[in-house]
């Protein structure tokens, strides 16, 4: 087998067709993706398969994307993993103003740790440079 640099994304999330679709988009991109489609699947396979980036949702089965992240921020093999939450929680419209609970749930995220929090419905375009511009900055980072 030959060994790849490919970089490895995890995405978990309870939507199926979403994980799916999201998958497929990011492996025509270059990515090896893997997915899981609860908390504690995510949370085992980030601790296994050490992914580059985690894209996680917040409403799932099990532990919820926060107790998720929580998990591997606190956990020395999986800390420096960059998390991105994808979820319709925190939606911050313009177009209705932000809500109380939206900016209470983004700030929750990034107290927790994460790197993102982009909304669902997100464009394949979009979730592409979302996970691009993840990797070019750990590159920015990681090069001082």
């Amino acid at each position: 087998m030959m060994a790849t640099n490919r970089k490895r994304v995890l995405i978990v999330d309870d939507n199926k067709s979403l994980v799916l679709v999201a998958a497929r988009v990011l492996e025509k991109e270059g990515y090896d993706v893997s997915t899981a489609f609860d908390g504690m699947e995510g949370v085992a396979k980030a601790q296994t398969e050490k992914p580059d980036l985690i894209i996680l949702d917040i409403g799932m089965p099990g532990p919820d994307g926060y107790e998720v992240c929580r998990e591997l921020k606190m956990d020395p093999n999986t800390a420096n993993i960059p998390v991105v939450f994808l979820s319709s929680k925190g939606n911050l419209d313009e177009r209705e103003g932000p809500s109380a609970t939206g900016l209470k749930e983004v700030k929750l995220a990034y107290s927790l740790g994460a790197y993102d929090f982009i909304h669902k419905p997100i464009s394949a375009r979009e979730l592409i440079t979302v996970v691009n511009d993840a990797f070019a900055l750990d590159k920015i980072i990681s090069s001082d």
